[in-house]
């Protein structure tokens, strides 16, 4: 009997813990309709929201479990990869739309992230533009007037920081997680209102 009462309270805990987790979290389709709905790759906007998406859950149950030190940051960590990842695509999004049209105007796009000359016209657009790193992609997508000066820093902070995560970079510490969730989701909701600006004036 004692045994199944366990079971039960754990149940509960569990279902409780879930339950907090989930509270304030749009779903993944509702993602898709509302923050990604001016991307119009039904692929990418599904797996833009399911990154958003988790990344979020990583940060509710951060909180659930009070997490510190090297546990906050193994939490942070994720976030910021995946926050990365979510403005990366919703830059190359935008990108691959004016290159589709015919309306980028600036010069940065005309040169890869080897720095050699770029012919759009010939090839396949999309495979070229998935070779091309986040730096390139910030600084095209600046330039495009996509976003603004205060995003592109913004970016580029990520975008440093995300680098960090890898281990031969060996510059990871604990304080320099422990302040960066917040700044990183402001810079993903930024870079999603921005893009979605662009798209409507670039129909």
């Amino acid at each position: 009997m004692s045994k199944v009462v366990q079971e039960s309270i754990g149940q509960a805990v569990i279902e409780s813990v879930a339950s907090f987790a989930r509270a304030d979290l749009e779903s993944v389709e509702i993602l898709e309709q509302d923050k990604f709905s001016h991307v119009t790759d039904a692929v990418l906007r599904k797996t833009l929201a399911e990154t958003y998406f988790g990344a979020r859950w990583v940060y509710k149950l951060g909180l659930v479990f009070l997490v510190r030190d090297e546990e906050q940051m193994a939490h942070v960590r994720t976030q910021i990869v995946d926050y990365g990842a979510v403005c990366e695509g919703l830059l190359s999004d935008c990108l691959f739309h004016g290159l589709e049209r015919n309306i980028l105007s600036g010069e940065k796009c005309r040169k890869g992230s080897n720095n050699r000359d770029i012919n759009w016209r010939v090839g396949n657009v999309l495979n070229k533009l998935r070779r091309q790193n986040f730096y390139w992609h910030i600084e095209v997508a600046f330039e495009e007037q996509i976003i603004d000066l205060k995003l592109q820093e913004k970016l580029h902070k990520l975008r440093k920081l995300r680098n960090t995560v890898h281990l031969g970079k060996r510059s990871r510490t604990p304080k320099a997680f422990i302040t960066t969730s917040k700044n990183a989701f402001e810079t993903v909701v930024a870079t999603i209102n921005q893009t979605k600006f662009w798209r409507d004036r670039n129909p």
